[in-house]
């Protein structure tokens, strides 16, 4: 038999009574009738046990069996009654029935209706008291008829932060749990269900709800800094060159698919949270708004890109929304929300008012930080007015930005959108003090909570800000829970490149950076110089001079005297194939051929060895004249005797031929780059462009030349070391060239981002600066500043991520503290209340030690790999 006809028998029989018809019930009754489908097992009891064992149970479904078949009952048409505030087994003196004996409780295995009774005694509690204490939670706070369990509750919460499940999919999904024939129709529960979604408050507040701060109610980012909280001791007087280790790293963003429709309103849907979390306080932010509004301030248009966001703000479609999205403040490096730091937008994708209020109210919580680093899309033209529109707002919301180092800046992935002028100055590759951060922390956030949107979108303005507020919260919790060798290899290549380059040159360029990094209103160093652009006549001038040299060294090969190679591509790029003399290319390999022949008996004179390796008539004979063997010292036979001087020699020459050639390399490739650059941005047309082309062509086939030449000198090289008795050191300097990995620009990327790119070695060859080629110079100080910033960036990233690890070791410590003394904030009136705050602070104080324990062990092998050149500052050592 398979396993799945076995299987389907055991299912078979678990539908009848099975091995179990003849048995009698546990306390010695025959023939027992009900079964429970939630108690472990599928024993049968009789009426009497099943009252007694679900005393305790009175949630859970009961089927009964009729002699052909199980029939689904309730406990409370068996008798079962469940009665409040008195032990089990305890009856009431003065029991009150609820809801006319039909009182509604919804648990994770269906709706259930039960016999709950109410304790009517003297000093009986209001009934909304008397459910929780049972853990249930009542659908309304005066008469409620139906509740639902707490586990249910939280079981919806777990769900949803998972897969955003909407109430409507849940409450069906329990429902259908109770009966999924229609045949008996069960009472509609769902807006109770919704109503009772709803809640929020902070119970150790010494003064209650309505004293509760804005943002309080938030799980903070543990590894941002918090003064007082998880910085070292002096933290402010840090050296300036470790002041970045303090840094607060904010990116702001949009969401455009959190729209809420123009459905209810706050008088129907009030919000139970009042700015205590993430939304900011509503009233007080529509108000400015709207003030702003009166004024008539009109969105400024971008004089950067075309950027969408500014120039259509105030065209954007919004009939029938309510709120057009959400703006949001997160911490750029660990992708947390930010406290009362999200907001509805209102028209347009953005306006720069909403983003300001937003900004405003998340630094409330941050005002002790002395350095910021803001990222946001459209920094470049959102901070122009950004002070000047602060005055604007309440003075509770104005930042003494005069005292503090803040530096605006763009995403990465946004950045090539932008003009030049902005790539270069709100780059985080070029920017000291930021690491490897890439301010997109937002857009992965949005991944998590972007499914949610099609529930919230019809939800009321309270459910859906409390809705939303209760994912952020989750999100910052996962990551909380979920909370570099690199560097060496990019200080390794500045080190390479730094060698060399002219070292007065290279004092200038480092004196030009530093003051830059200091005053970011001097000239940018990483900004390519007017004028450096090589023009099409520069690049005919070095062709031409090339083909000078060639003729003069007698190893030009022009099929024709009055045109070279250049001309002839340049004027006749249409004429396709080679128009050639069969006599001419004839007349030439004759002359070659001529050549060789005289050449090779001079070399008899020098090394006779060489007439036991090709005869008189071998050249003569031999129809290609490539594939005639001139038999120099470096191709020797190892058994063929030479004397050393003609091994030294050619050496010398072979040297200096490959250094020859990777300069040339260099000269050519920085050439055809600024070939490639000139023709995107000012040739126009077919005709221009075929001509340009052809002149890229010409390019590119002359790096193909050259790079062909070079590994010819280089494997001469490793023959002669061996009969010389070289060492490796050459090695090192002359590499192996790969045509399509090596022989590339400067600016050459591999696919990788810009702190992961490598300079290939040909520019770190030495001497490499003395080229005076044009544009070469230009490129080569840009390329040492990208280098120099890239090893810096990924030293600073590794003292970044020692420093918040040790924050966060110091925020969950610290937190421990904060909830030891939560416990005795308030004088509750009873002592079961009062017990019930110690015990829920030491829970959370021996969760936050837990989490520290957790992470300080995952995190006690950091220092064996942090770089050796790398040292650290003060750290808090919680």
């Amino acid at each position: 038999m398979s396993d799945a006809d076995l299987f389907l028998l055991e299912f078979l029989r678990l539908e009848g009574c099975g091995d179990l018809a003849q048995a009698t019930c546990f306390c010695g009754e025959a023939n027992p009738m009900f079964q429970c489908e939630d108690c472990h097992g599928t024993d049968l009891m009789c009426h009497t046990c099943t009252l007694c064992v679900h005393e305790r149970q009175p949630l859970h479904r009961i089927e009964c069996w009729n002699g052909t078949s199980f029939q689904v009952t309730t406990l409370k048409a068996l008798g079962v009654r469940f009665q409040l505030r008195h032990p089990v087994g305890i009856q009431c003196i003065n029991p009150k029935s609820a809801s006319n004996n039909n009182f509604v409780i919804l648990d994770c295995n269906g709706v259930h209706e039960v016999g709950l009774d109410f304790c009517g005694c003297e000093s009986a509690q209001p009934h909304i008291t008397q459910l929780p204490c049972v853990c249930l939670f009542p659908s309304t706070t005066t008469d409620p008829k139906s509740a639902t369990t707490f586990c249910v509750l939280e079981y919806f919460q777990m769900l949803s932060f998972e897969s955003k499940a909407s109430v409507w999919e849940f409450y069906n999904t329990v429902a259908r749990l109770t009966d999924n024939t229609g045949i008996c129709v069960l009472k509609n529960h769902y807006e109770s269900f919704l109503c009772m979604m709803k809640r929020c408050s902070q119970g150790h507040h010494p003064g209650g709800i309505k004293t509760i701060e804005a943002g309080t109610c938030t799980v903070l980012c543990p590894a941002c800094p918090h003064p007082s909280k998880n910085l070292p001791v002096g933290w402010e007087n840090a050296p300036l060159e470790f002041q970045f280790l303090y840094a607060l790293f904010l990116a702001i963003n949009a969401n455009f698919r959190l729209i809420r429709r123009n459905v209810s309103s706050d008088a129907v849907d009030p919000r139970l949270n009042h700015g205590y979390a993430f939304f900011v306080e509503e009233t007080e932010y529509k108000d400015i708004l709207a003030s702003r509004n009166r004024v008539g301030n009109a969105q400024e248009k971008s004089t950067c890109s075309s950027h969408s966001a500014v120039n259509l703000a105030d065209t954007r479609a919004s009939r029938g929304l309510a709120a057009t999205g959400a703006g949001t403040i997160d911490c750029a490096r660990h992708n947390f929300k930010c406290p009362c730091s999200v907001g509805n937008l209102q028209r347009g994708r953005v306006v720069y008012i909403n983003m300001d209020y937003l900004f405003f109210s998340s630094m409330r919580s941050s005002r002790g930080v002395h350095v910021l680093n803001i990222s946001y899309d459209i920094a470049c033209q959102w901070n122009k007015n950004l002070w000047s529109h602060m005055s604007a707002f309440p003075h509770k919301f104005h930042l003494n930005h005069d005292e503090k180092v803040i530096t605006f800046l763009v995403p990465k992935f946004h950045l090539p959108a932008h003009i030049a002028r902005c790539q270069t100055r709100f780059s985080f590759n070029f920017i000291k003090g930021v690491g490897r951060t890439d301010g997109k922390a937002p857009e992965r956030g949005w991944a998590d909570i972007n499914p949610l949107a099609t529930s919230t979108r019809e939800m009321g303005p309270g459910s859906r800000r409390d809705t939303i507020d209760d994912h952020f919260n989750d999100w910052n919790w996962k990551k909380v829970c979920a909370m570099v060798p690199e560097a060496e290899e990019r200080a390794r290549d500045l080190d390479e490149f730094e060698a060399a380059l002219d070292a007065d040159q290279l004092a200038g360029w480092r004196t030009d950076i530093e003051m830059w990094e200091l005053d970011h209103s001097l000239p940018n160093p990483f900004e390519v110089k007017a004028g450096a652009t090589v023009t099409q006549a520069a690049v005919h001038l070095a062709l031409s001079k090339t083909e000078a040299e060639e003729i003069e060294c007698g190893e030009h090969m022009s099929l024709d005297d009055d045109v070279s190679p250049l001309v002839l591509i340049s004027s006749g790029i249409e004429l396709e194939g080679q128009q050639h003399s069969k006599v001419k290319i004839l007349q030439h390999v004759n002359t070659l051929h001529h050549r060789i022949d005289t050449w090779s008996r001079i070399q008899l004179l020098y090394m006779p060895c060489v007439s036991h390796l090709r005869s008189s008539h071998d050249i003569t004979s031999e129809d290609k004249v490539h594939k005639i063997n001139l038999f120099l010292p470096s191709s020797l036979p190892s058994s063929f005797p030479c004397d050393v001087h003609l091994l030294r020699y050619e050496w010398d020459l072979r040297e200096a031929q490959a250094n020859d050639v990777l300069s040339d390399l260099c000269t050519v490739i920085n050439m055809t780059y600024h070939l490639y650059k000139y023709k995107d941005a000012f040739v126009r047309g077919q005709r221009v462009n075929t001509c340009a082309q052809g002149i890229i062509h010409s390019a590119e086939s002359r790096i193909d030349a050259i790079s062909v030449k070079y590994p010819a000198a280089r494997d001469a090289l490793v023959m002669l070391a061996s009969k010389l008795g070289k060492n490796d050191d050459w090695r090192r300097i002359l590499k192996p060239l790969d045509r399509t990995k090596d022989a590339v620009p400067l600016k050459h990327d591999e696919g990788k981002t810009v702190g992961q790119q490598n300079i290939s070695w040909i520019w770190k060859m030495a001497g490499v600066s003395n080229n005076q080629e044009e544009g070469l110079q230009d490129s080569l100080r840009v390329e040492w500043c990208k280098a120099r910033a890239r090893a810096h960036q990924w030293e600073e990233e590794v003292l970044l991520l020692r420093e918040e690890m040790c924050r966060v070791l110091a925020f969950f410590e610290w937190q421990a503290g904060w909830w030891d003394k939560q416990g005795t904030q308030c004088q509750f009136v009873s002592h079961e209340f009062t017990e019930g705050a110690l015990t829920y602070a030491h829970r959370q104080a021996t969760l936050c030690h837990r989490m520290s324990t957790h992470f300080r062990s995952l995190w006690e092998a950091v220092p064996s790999w942090t770089p050796t050149s790398v040292t650290m500052p003060l750290t808090c050592t919680p």
